[in-house]
């Protein structure tokens, strides 16, 4: 397939190279914070089957209330896993984009580049939660949202992060691609889309709420907050 051909080279690109330069800055200056402390402590994974903070990832000792400091590490995830996980969730399903479809390069860079918790983007009036990439299963939650949302995915609206407290999904609009392979960026209410009766792009694109012109500019705009 030509296009994924093209998704799976990018790794050897200067442009992966330089959005991976740019997330570990990005993510060095989030979490360059007086509030760094609370960021960093979560509860640690006592079993296989917890969401806690993995062994590796453990920065001193576990508290009397099994809480952590973790810290970030370098990611071994490849752009070739992320396109795997692509073409078995999102390029059979969707209709509207299919083939088409690549996760945006900053966004391949953000899988990819550091094992990270944690991560909220601010904004005036919403927080957007960014999956969290444990060392032990980095792409454990971005697979669950893509398999959440097929009725999403199907009318071409990718979720890649959710909105403030887990009201909804926030979506790349794949009707609406920019000149850097990212697209407009936009949130769906949950109980408008199970309150809709019928799942169409028409009917759905009547809920997406718009946030941003892309990935990028949502990134831009959080980290001069």
């Amino acid at each position: 397939m030509e296009n994924r051909k093209a998704v799976n080279t990018l790794g050897d690109t200067q442009i992966l190279k330089e959005d991976r330069l740019f997330i570990q800055s990005w993510l060095d200056a989030y979490f360059d914070s007086p509030h760094r402390d609370i960021l960093m402590s979560l509860p640690a994974k006592m079993d296989e089957n917890d969401a806690g903070v993995p062994v590796e990832m453990q920065d001193g000792e576990v508290d009397e209330e099994g809480w952590v400091r973790w810290r970030m590490l370098d990611s071994a995830v490849t752009v070739e896993q992320i396109d795997e996980l692509v073409d078995a969730l999102i390029r059979p399903r969707s209709d509207t984009c299919g083939a088409a479809f690549s996760v945006p390069p900053l966004y391949a860079a953000y899988l990819s580049t550091r094992y990270v918790l944690n991560v909220y983007l601010r904004y005036d009036g919403c927080t957007i939660a960014l999956p969290n990439l444990p060392s032990d299963s980095p792409l454990e939650e971005i697979r669950k949202l893509w398999s959440s949302w097929p009725i999403l995915i199907e009318a071409g609206y990718i979720p890649f992060a959710s909105y403030e407290d887990g009201a909804g999904p926030v979506c790349w609009d794949t009707n609406k691609p920019d000149q850097e392979q990212d697209y407009a960026v936009v949130w769906f209410d949950h109980e408008s889309i199970f309150d809709e009766q019928q799942h169409s792009r028409e009917k759905l694109e009547q809920h997406a709420q718009p946030l941003f012109s892309s990935f990028r500019a949502m990134l831009m705009q959080s980290s001069s907050r």
